[in-house]
């Protein structure tokens, strides 16, 4: 009776070690594909030795499903031991991956603050320099006003003193810096 029991414990030992060993070499693709992208020449060649190890250890499960019950206990320990090693092996290079990963997401993330701050202070000269361009702008126009209201001032004066000699100069010289004042603003801000 014992012997239908280690045969039967024995497909099932072998089916779960044949599944270790279909996801040892799952997990191995997935970081040669990631030592490839990173053209990571270490981590490549132990990847190799990894799956050299991994095809060892489906040699020796394809063995243990022919050993005597006799060998099977002493196979069946060692190819445990061979399958931890290989996980151990391929779990240290993933978490290297993990651990590049999880710098290479703190580097983008510092990179993208640094870009918010620097967004930030050019939205800032913007601001200043719009604010320093309507500054001008008001005080273009300020000024041009001011000279509107010298002139008819300077106008109402020489009116009040019958367009005397010195009134006339003082209007004319009005009229002059309003021309100039007038032909800047409209020059400026596009009307003739």
């Amino acid at each position: 009776m014992t012997t239908p029991q280690v045969g039967n414990e024995k497909d099932l030992v072998a089916a779960k070690f044949d599944a270790e060993v279909g996801e040892a070499d799952a997990r191995l693709k997935v970081l040669q594909a990631q030592a490839e992208a990173r053209k990571a020449r270490a981590d490549m060649d132990e990847i190799s030795g990894l799956t050299a190890a991994k095809e060892q250890v489906k040699k020796d499960v394809a063995d243990l499903k022919q050993k005597a019950a006799a060998d099977y206990t002493a196979t069946k320990r060692a190819v445990q031991r061979e399958i931890k090693d290989l996980q151990v092996g391929i779990q240290r290079i993933s978490d290297r991956y993990t651990a590049w990963d999880a710098a290479r997401e703190r580097e983008f993330n510092a990179q993208m603050d640094e870009a918010e701050a620097r967004v930030k202070v050019w939205k800032a000269k913007a601001d200043q320099k719009r604010a320093e361009h309507a500054m001008k702008r008001h005080d273009e126009l300020a000024a041009l006003e001011e000279k509107i209201a010298f002139a008819r001032a300077r106008s109402a004066a020489a009116k009040s003193e019958k367009y005397s000699a010195r009134a006339l100069e003082a209007l004319e010289d009005a009229a002059r810096h309003f021309d100039q004042a007038y032909a800047a603003a409209a020059n400026r801000y596009g009307e003739p």
